[in-house]
């Protein structure tokens, strides 16, 4: 251990006596990956390359402030760290940065009168969640990672759940932050509903990945939990007739809590265990809300579906899917395979894009995929996101297994972008896309972002390499 960092350690343990400090070899290791498939892969390998100097557990904001300072103080770069579900190597310490473990944050209030609720940012999705129920109330995000993704994660790469077509992204859900400044400075933004005063500072934060600072508390929407609930399953011809069918009702103003169209090769496995019609689409619909309004909901879509050659299908395929929603095993099972790999690469695009990106993905990715399954979860005004979910065995070893992962994950994004998609929807940056920010954003796009983090964060303490900054 160096000196200068000997001298951190031995301050944070005057100045912030809170905070646990983890140096053992084991600790460092669980803190030094996510869920990014090549961090999988390097574990395989042997030993694991890039592993933290230390990790920092404080036990609320101010220690965190207190740290921050410090680490300006001694020019130590820090990483801040939630549930580790990030797949996109967001938390990698590649020069031995020193962890901050923001779980210990775990408060919780609520405010019925302005149908808001705050968590500290170590609150997971599920935590949160319960809590809220407790009250009568859901805040409606529900990603896949909801056992262990926290709040102050979900805010840093814009999550978004499930159930996002009523309720939305973690950019629609949050209404105020506080956020620890890479200065040691605490920010909190104000808690109207609208203002006209500046650019909106929530926004800075929201999809930052931790560059511009820690986010510390969030506060939320919440509603009332539904009082009743709709399942509905619909066949299409095709893919296309099924996004169609997506568009005419959600321009239309109809929100189904949740809309997921399979094509026609994911759906195939489930088009066969229902016994539906071989070699068609599958969408998936669920509504939720007051029962009045749920119903009309679903008669209105019901109708679109019908008109835009949909064949309704009962509601068994929509709940089976709800009771098995958070599975991974899949992508997990190819992982783990030698020289296999798996990954949901997520895009967006505008509605005049999307069939082009789905389709010119997955014709880019099948020469070197065994399958490639693709769906639409995510719907909007304007456009969609689509999953394009790869897995591709080389035969050969964990290190030929993650160089196909890269050769993978270069042809989905630069195809996304040829055909008007973007790089990533919901499940940020990291380090894994960082390089394809230029052609998304631009030159000049970039400089903003490179700005910002140059005049909050002028030695690059946070996060340093996320994002491309």
């Amino acid at each position: 251990m160096n000196e200068t960092l000997q001298r951190f350690w031995d301050e944070v343990r005057v100045q912030c006596p809170g905070t646990e400090i983890l140096l053992s070899p084991e600790e460092k290791l669980i803190y030094s990956h996510g869920c990014y498939p090549r961090e999988y892969k390097w574990m395989l390998q042997g030993k694991y390359p890039y592993q933290t100097s230390g990790v920092l557990r404080p036990e609320n904001e101010e220690e965190i402030s207190g740290i921050m300072k410090l680490a300006q103080q001694y020019k130590i770069h820090v990483i801040p760290y939630g549930g580790g579900s990030g797949i996109v190597g967001g938390t990698i310490p590649y020069h031995g940065e020193v962890v901050i473990d923001t779980k210990r944050l775990q408060h919780f209030s609520i405010n019925v009168k302005n149908a808001t609720a705050t968590g500290g940012c170590g609150l997971s999705g599920a935590e949160f969640e319960n809590m809220l129920n407790e009250h009568g109330y859901t805040c409606g995000q529900y990603p896949q990672s909801f056992q262990s993704a926290c709040l102050g994660g979900m805010v840093a790469t814009r999550a978004i759940g499930t159930f996002s077509t009523k309720y939305g992204k973690m950019d629609d859900m949050v209404t105020a932050l506080r956020v620890v400044l890479p200065n040691g400075e605490i920010l909190a933004t104000h808690k109207a509903p609208k203002r006209s005063t500046g650019p909106e500072l929530n926004e800075i934060f929201l999809g930052s990945e931790g560059v511009y600072g820690i986010v510390t508390e969030v506060e939320m929407k919440i509603y009332p939990v539904a009082e009743h609930r709709i399942f509905r399953a619909y066949t299409f011809p095709s893919t296309p007739d099924g996004l169609e069918a997506i568009r005419r009702f959600i321009q239309r103003g109809l929100r189904p809590a949740v809309v997921r169209l399979y094509d026609e090769v994911e759906a195939s496995h489930k088009i066969a265990q229902y016994r539906f019609e071989k070699g068609f689409a599958l969408l998936i619909l669920v509504f939720e809300g007051e029962r009045e309004m749920t119903e009309l909901e679903a008669r209105l879509t019901d109708e679109i579906c019908r008109a835009g050659l949909g064949r309704p299908k009962g509601e068994l395929a929509a709940k089976e899917w709800f009771d098995t929603r958070f599975s991974t095993k899949k992508m997990l099972d190819y992982d783990a395979i030698p020289g296999g790999t798996a990954d949901a690469i997520e895009v967006a695009a505008p509605w005049d894009c999307i069939e082009n990106v789905w389709r010119e993905m997955k014709k880019a990715l099948e020469p070197l995929c065994e399958v490639v399954d693709c769906h639409f979860s995510h719907v909007y005004h304007n456009g969609a996101s689509v999953y394009v979910i790869f897995h591709s065995k080389t035969g050969g070893d964990d290190k030929a297994g993650e160089e196909r992962y890269l050769q993978c994950l270069r042809i989905a994004c630069e195809t996304s972008l040829k055909y008007g998609g973007n790089v990533s929807h919901h499940h940020g940056v990291g380090t894994a896309k960082a390089e394809f920010l230029v052609k998304e954003h631009g030159k000049s796009g970039i400089q903003v972002m490179q700005a910002l983090k140059d005049g909050l964060d002028p030695d690059g303490i946070v996060n340093k390499g996320v994002l491309g900054l």
